[in-house]
């Protein structure tokens, strides 16, 4: 049974001033559907408190993860 997380970058600011991250969830979802309307959830929360934040996440497969690692 495959499981999925959410990774990706978070990044604030404009122009030269942008920072960025790498992001990875800790939380394991049991489906793609679950972990994209994580996302959603939590892209919608964050963009409403900044409009500077800019959020580009997917989910991936832990099969992906483990091959990448």
């Amino acid at each position: 049974m495959l499981k999925f997380f959410l990774v990706g970058w978070a990044c604030i600011g404009l122009g030269y001033d942008q920072k960025c991250v790498q992001l990875g969830s800790e939380v394991i979802f049991d489906t793609y559907e679950e972990c994209n309307e994580y996302y959603k959830l939590v892209g919608t929360e964050l963009t409403s408190r900044d409009e500077t934040i800019k959020l580009q996440f997917t989910c991936a497969s832990s099969g992906v993860l483990e091959d990448l690692l």
